[in-house]
């Protein structure tokens, strides 16, 4: 899928891909290429007179492979935070910031770009130059981040009432939530760390800007804030986690210490009832008239005992 955008009078606007596809016209501010078919790549590669980068490159994690510039122009490869059945995903964004044009490829259909195609449909998106666009779009990523790291404070404070506050809850789906919270927290930190090293690579490519300039200084004390409070959560998922943690060991010590005390309760009678169960021709006892009767009560006081001296200590 291929997106075409202008920049007209200062403000981003969407064009209609097909009347413009046959061309790609020259004046195309930005080309957003979304999970590209064949014919669509080539038809950029033909129009850049470049190879476009593979899945694999931009995956690659060492900043050289990530952030750097040649004849094609600045690269910039940014990660995004998207949600996929139910989990939280990444994904890798190429940027390549030409003269007078920002080109991206994508193999995944992210909200943040949907979001900012809804805001370039109400003329809401500024922009003067195609990195103004990048810089849009990385401003709208950390926007994006802030809220999700909103939705995982609200989800771990519902999870720490389930295990502080309620007696009955279910601890064992607690740390299935914290679990899935955690792991969330942490792709989310990742592409906040991500979009630290863009910034700080654009920051070298506007460092004569101004007004550029301080915009990344503003996305970069945002970036610092959200990842000092990713710091907190992380501290928060472990403290809840063990908590579920030792309030299962605590139930499962109870329900052991039951059984000890049931086994300890019980082996009088059985050593009673197993003298007496013997077959020996001498057993004096056999011979009394309330030898039975003397038996069951010698059994029933010798389980009673250890049970009061429990009870007495409190134990049960």
């Amino acid at each position: 899928m291929l997106h075409i955008f202008r920049i007209e009078n200062g403000v981003l606007r969407e064009k209609d891909t097909e009347s413009i596809l046959p061309t790609l016209a020259d004046d195309a501010s930005w080309i957003d290429l979304v999970d590209s078919e064949e014919n669509e790549r080539e038809l950029v590669q033909q129009f850049l007179e470049a190879e476009l980068p593979a899945s694999d490159d931009m995956e690659e994690i060492e900043a050289s492979a990530r952030f750097f510039s040649d004849e094609q122009g600045l690269h910039v490869h940014s990660l995004f935070l998207f949600q996929s059945e139910g989990r939280a995903r990444t994904s890798t964004v190429a940027f390549v910031v030409q003269e007078g044009r920002l080109l991206s490829f994508r193999d995944s259909r992210l909200p943040d770009f949907r979001l900012l195609r809804l805001r370039v449909r109400r003329g809401w998106v500024k922009a003067k130059q195609p990195i103004d666009i990048l810089l849009s779009i990385l401003e709208q990523k950390v926007e994006n981040l802030a809220d999700a790291l909103e939705d995982v404070h609200r989800d771990l404070e519902q999870v720490g009432y389930s295990v502080l506050e309620e007696e009955n809850g279910e601890l064992e789906d607690d740390i299935e939530k914290l679990a899935r919270l955690e792991d969330t927290n942490g792709k989310i930190r990742l592409c906040l760390m991500d979009t630290q090293r863009s910034i700080s690579f654009i920051q070298r490519y506007v460092r004569t800007d101004k007004v550029r300039r301080r915009t990344c200084a503003e996305v970069q004390h945002d970036l610092d804030t959200l990842m000092s409070h990713t710091t907190f959560l992380f501290d928060k998922i472990n403290f809840l986690m063990d908590a579920a943690q030792g309030f299962i060991n605590i139930q499962q010590n109870q329900i052991i210490k039951i059984f000890s005390i049931a086994a300890v309760v019980f082996l009088p009678p059985t050593m009673i009832a197993s003298i007496y169960g013997m077959n020996f021709e001498i057993m004096p006892e056999l011979n009394m008239v309330y030898g039975y009767p003397m038996a069951i009560c010698l059994m029933l006081l010798s389980g009673m005992t250890p049970y009061w001296f429990f009870k007495r200590k409190g134990w049960l």
